[in-house]
């Protein structure tokens, strides 16, 4: 059973995972609609509603990473969060970078 505090290392594991949530929809999606003969409007839906809400999650945990400062021990709740905030900050960053080609480039040029 997972602990109930912030202090369990896998609980740094979500907002990599967040972006890779993210990666993957992007680009599955753009070869499916690719592939299938589907319409570019499906793919513009399918990116900005995980834009969103992998933005969204990222910027909760951040901000959820940044106000905590209750329980555990005190090293060990100082590490956990600067590297919470840390990972979520580079996820939200990769999310952005991820993101932005998806939306300039038109689905299924060339």
């Amino acid at each position: 059973m997972v602990p109930q505090t912030n202090d369990h290392p896998l609980i740094l594991m979500v907002p990599p995972a967040i972006w890779a949530a993210c990666f993957l929809v992007i680009y599955a999606s753009e070869s499916l609609v690719c592939t299938r003969a589907g319409s570019a409007a499906v793919h513009a839906v399918l990116v900005t509603a995980a834009g969103l809400i992998a933005t969204g999650a990222l910027a909760a945990l951040i901000w959820r990473w940044s106000a905590w400062s209750h329980g555990g021990r005190a090293e060990s709740r100082a590490f956990h969060r600067s590297a919470g905030f840390a990972l979520a900050l580079l996820s939200l960053l990769a999310t952005i970078w991820t993101l932005l080609p998806a939306l300039i480039l038109p689905a299924c040029a060339g």
